[in-house]
């Protein structure tokens, strides 16, 4: 990967979790249940399409082969947006006083859950 598609995915990666930290409660604390639908919507879509669907934003690796702003694929790492908004909430948290031990049965059941959901999906998804 190159040194632009490195700090493309960075901002990409740092851009989605910053927006729900400073945004997702702030909606829901106005609007109640509809500002979480509010902010699902236009927080985790708006950031989906700019960092995956729209053609042109990011770094082009080639002359006719752009890549959005998280650059995926051939020599480039894997990233998903829910590990992205998983850290960083979960940094954000702790950063703002949040206790890692409390947070540990969650997280644990997080991970198992994520293993088993691999598991099934891996099994049927063929």
């Amino acid at each position: 990967m190159s040194t632009a598609g490195l700090l493309t995915t960075l901002v990409g990666a740092f851009t989605f979790p910053f927006l729900i930290c400073m945004c997702w409660g702030k909606l829901v604390d106005k609007y109640g249940p509809l500002g979480g639908w509010l902010a699902a919507g236009f927080i985790v879509g708006t950031m989906w399409t700019i960092a995956h669907a729209l053609p042109g934003v990011g770094i082009s690796t080639t002359q006719t082969v752009v890549n959005n702003l998280i650059v995926q694929g051939q020599d480039a790492p894997w990233v998903d947006m829910a590990w992205a908004a998983g850290t960083g909430v979960y940094v954000n948290s702790i950063y703002n006083g949040g206790k890692v031990g409390k947070s540990l049965p969650t997280l644990i059941a997080v991970i198992l859950g994520g293993i088993f959901g691999g598991v099934v999906l891996g099994l049927i998804g063929k």
